[in-house]
């Protein structure tokens, strides 16, 4: 089925000249797709079925709802601990090496919790993970190697343009770690709410975008589902406002460890009970909304880290006695790519898909009709 899909995928009308790169590039990256998810992940996938039997134990216990409580505000505590830990004798090379250690340590957690307690059942597979995988180290590498170099050059010259004086001394140093952490946490994602909401509203950033909302399941892991060129305009904008801030080196290594906490939670799979938290972060279940297929649902909760700010500007989403449907994607656009270089290429195929897309559509009223029209006809007469 998903070889039928992926030769279907090949042969957009995007151009010939175009095709046949397309066809070229998805014949090659293939094969790797499909050793990561039935060798590479083979192994750790037989582990996580194994947690099956012991989820459906759990169902209805005290135990399930104690952990569906505790287990949010524990990881944000104990990433604000080791957060301070690696940082309390400066910002060195141990504390570069923590974030990677909190990162793997974090997926071989979330992992199994995601099995043991999940919110849908349906979210479980992993066909697309090596999809995921790729996009994360080609992202990484993107970023790390082009766009950061490219991101701090703009942003030392524009600041040095405009004035490298705005922002100093105004950074409130005197206030305790933690608070300083949540007001640079906030204030980043004030920046971050207008630019993801610009992405919504604007159909010529959406055609970026959209491969983070491909995906029809969220789990751990893809929360890093992006393209590589929207990371690097998005690193941009953000980072000229917060060159003015000035926070100490401390409370920006701690805010971006907080902040890659608060991003595992809010694409999880866990079943997870929030309260309060669901009104202050971006969490599990208002984001959940922002992945629906429904746009009058999806164009809401636009917060990376805190939902406030949603709030206050009227895109807050959350009915109360309701729980977020676990069918979500691109409601419009069935026909969007799933494979890596499929994905790569969306930005640039667009027009064609959002036309094959309509065409689909018609299609399929066409026939609806067509249906109701012969059923019609086959009713018995009336005297």
């Amino acid at each position: 089925m998903n070889n039928r899909i992926n030769h279907e995928e090949a042969k957009r009308p995007i151009g010939s000249f175009w095709k046949q790169i397309y066809t070229g590039l998805e014949t090659l990256f293939r094969p790797i797709e499909w050793i990561g998810h039935h060798i590479i992940l083979k192994p750790f996938s037989l582990f996580l079925e194994w947690i099956d039997p012991l989820s459906y134990k759990l169902e209805g216990t005290l135990l399930r709802r104690i952990m569906q409580v505790v287990i949010y505000p524990l990881f944000m505590t104990l990433t604000l601990i080791v957060g301070y830990k690696l940082v309390e004798n400066g910002f060195t090379f141990r504390s570069f090496l923590g974030t990677i250690l909190m990162f793997i340590i974090l997926g071989f957690i979330f992992a199994p919790l995601e099995r043991l307690m999940p919110f849908s059942r349906k979210w479980l597979g992993d066909e697309d993970t090596p999809t995921d995988i790729m996009l994360f180290f080609g992202g990484k590498f993107w970023g790390d190697y082009i766009s950061k170099p490219f991101r701090l050059a703009t942003v030392a010259v524009i600041v040095q343009e405009i004035s490298p004086e705005i922002g100093q001394g105004i950074w409130p140093s005197q206030l305790p770690l933690v608070v300083q952490v949540f007001i640079l946490l906030s204030i980043r994602d004030f920046f971050r709410y207008w630019y993801h909401r610009w992405m919504h509203e604007s159909e010529f950033m959406w055609r970026w975008h959209a491969i983070h909302h491909s995906s029809e399941r969220l789990y751990w892991f893809n929360g890093t589902r992006s393209h590589p060129l929207e990371g690097m305009v998005s690193g941009v904008l953000w980072a000229i406002p917060l060159a003015f801030v000035q926070a100490p080196v401390e409370v920006v290594f701690m805010t971006g460890l907080l902040s890659r906490t608060i991003g595992r939670f809010q694409h999880t799979n866990l079943d997870v009970i929030l309260g309060p938290f669901d009104y202050i972060f971006s969490s599990p279940k208002n984001h959940r909304y922002h992945h629906s297929k429904k746009i009058e649902e999806s164009n809401s909760n636009y917060g990376g880290d805190v939902i406030f700010w949603d709030i206050l500007f009227g895109t807050f989403y959350l009915p109360k006695d309701q729980e977020p449907s676990d069918d979500i994607g691109i409601g419009d656009m069935p026909n969007y790519p799933k494979t890596f270089i499929g994905l790569m290429l969306a930005p640039f195929t667009y027009n064609s898909l959002k036309k094959e897309a309509a065409q689909l559509a018609d299609a399929s009223t066409a026939i609806a009709e067509g249906g109701e029209q012969s059923e019609g006809s086959n009713l018995p007469l009336m005297n």
